[in-house]
This record gives C-alpha cells, structure tokens and sequence, in this order.
C-alpha cells in the first residue's frame, strides 16, 4: 500500500499536465502511486500522460466522458486508490519537491490531523515568477473560517486521509465551483480536524477564464456553503454570518481588481461587505484598506490607470 494516492483530475490539459507530471515525479519522497482521471479530452493530454505512464510504473490512466473534476476526483479515490493518504493535485498546477515529505511528517505525529494545507504560490507565467502567497492559520478551521474564506485556496493544496474522505461521501457532484469548501464543511461540521503547515506546498497557476475568475460562480458556491452549514446544524450566530460574508465579499472584491470586471464592480463588492460587517473587513487593516482604496480608485480612474491598479 502506497503511502499517497495523487489524484490528478484532467481535461485539456496537453499545455500544462507535463509540467505539473515532473513535479510530482520529483518529489524528494517517493512512496506514492499518481492516478489520472482523463475526463473526455479532445487534445492530446491521454497522449502526453501515456508517454508518462510507460516510463512510470506509479502512473495509472482512467478514462472517462466529459463528466467534470468531482466526479472523477471520487472515481479516483472510490474506484482506484490505495493509498493511506489522499493527494488531489490540478492538472495545470505544481507542487514544489518537499511537499509530500513535509506532509508524510505531519502525518506520522501523534497529533496528526485529517485534512492538512499549505500555503500557495501563485503564479500565472512561469512557476518562479510567484506574484503571492497565501497565508495559514495557527489553529485548525472551523465551519465558520471556512465560509469567510477558503485557506485552503485550491484542491491541489489538500491532503485528507483516504478513510475519512471515503466516509465523508466524497464531493457532491452537482456543485459545479465551490465543491472543495461545500465538502470542508462537511468535514468539519463532522468534527475534522483540518490544519494549515506554515510551509508553501503548492504552486498555483492564476487563468482570467477559468472557474476561479467566475465572481457569480464563487458567489453561488459561498451559498451553496452556507447551506450546507445550515443543513448540519452548525451553530453560528448572526454576527458570525455577517462576518464571514463580509470576509468573502472583500475576497470578491479584491479578484474583481485582479480581473477584468465592469468598472465598480469591486467598489460594489466592497460597499456590500462594510454593510455586513466594518470590523470584518476591517480585520486585516492593511488588506481592508488597500481592498477600499483600490476599488475606490478603479471605480473612477480613466482606463488606462484602472490596467496599472490590476496588475499591481
């Protein structure tokens, strides 16, 4: 038995899948099998992955139709996986060598938690040219951290242990975006522990088109979390709701500035947020401010000036 299973759900991925392939290959930690969940690819990504595969005993290929990431990330894990502990990686995603090392130690401890991230590198070029990185906690995320925002950040970040995501039920496949933290929820409503390592262990490619720049798409899947929580009888307060909404709309706010959203969508987004709750967006003094400033400035600036604020 392996000690991961990496689960690689892929579809048109010929562009990106090698890279993110060697990094996996590279890792200073070699106990581990790589399952890839071809979803209906058109390109040449079954190609490019079956190069892989005769030149990788670890490497094994499923095929499926076009039937999105939840339910091949659930085929991989239900239908294949042997290994203790599961690894979800992207396919146009990378994972700098040690990550598996590092989390092979945390999982060996005592105290070892079920659901383990690191922090995120994001990058939108080249994997050296990090534009930033996402921050940790220092304790485990409740439901409530979960709903303001996902730390966790991508399901390449993620390792579970493969007993309790069987018991959890895997993803709900009919959420379309947001099925990552709509399935934290579950987990810690459950009582998981879901711990954050004060290390990066994935890098992250940014895409303007992909699911993650659909404001509406992540605004829907922050519902689909709420009612989740609701559902489960996770006791949060009013205050806390508004908290966590606020948190999320200042999230918005600041992939708005990032994308090219219609002017003052960010300054909307913003307004939304200090509605729910100032002191929330405000927490983070020096992310709440520059959020304000900056969708203040975007707002009303000639085009020209609003191309400088989103790219810096």
């Amino acid at each position: 038995m392996p000690r991961f299973s990496v689960i690689i759900p892929c579809y048109n991925a010929a562009s990106t899948i090698a890279e993110t392939l060697n990094s996996v290959l590279d890792q200073t930690f070699f106990d581990f099998e790589i399952i890839i969940i071809d979803d209906g690819s058109h390109d040449e990504t079954v190609a490019m992955v079956e190069w892989f595969a005769e030149r990788s005993r670890r490497i094994r290929i499923v095929r499926q139709a076009n039937e999105g990431p939840s339910i091949a990330r659930n085929r991989g894990v239900f239908n294949y996986a042997e290994g203790e502990l599961i690894a979800f990686l992207d396919a146009d995603d990378i994972w700098p060598a040690d990550r598996l090392n590092i989390l092979d130690q945390r999982f060996s401890e005592a105290d070892a938690p079920t659901v383990a991230y690191g922090r995120v590198a994001f990058f939108s070029g080249k994997v050296g040219d990090i534009e930033t990185h996402s921050t940790v906690s220092d304790k485990p995320l409740k439901v409530a951290d979960l709903i303001a925002e996902n730390e966790t950040c991508t399901m390449s970040n993620i390792v579970v242990a493969r007993e309790a995501f069987v018991a959890s039920g895997g993803f709900n496949t009919s959420i379309v975006h947001g099925e990552d933290v709509e399935w934290l929820v579950r987990m810690a409503a459950e009582g998981a522990r879901i711990e954050g390592i004060e290390a990066v262990l994935t890098c992250y490619r940014t895409n303007r088109n992909g699911l993650s720049s659909d404001l509406s798409a992540m605004r829907f899947s922050w519902e689909t979390a709420m009612m989740t929580a609701r559902r489960l009888n996770v006791a949060l307060s009013k205050g806390e709701i508004n908290a966590a909404e606020a948190t999320h709309l200042r999230y918005l706010a600041r992939r708005a500035l990032r994308l090219e959203s219609t002017r003052g969508t960010a300054l909307k987004l913003a307004v939304q947020a200090l509605q729910r709750s100032p002191r929330a967006f405000f927490k983070q003094p020096r992310r709440g401010v520059l959020t304000l400033c900056a969708a203040v400035l975007e707002a009303i600036c000639p085009d020209v000036c609003r191309r400088h604020l989103r790219n810096h």
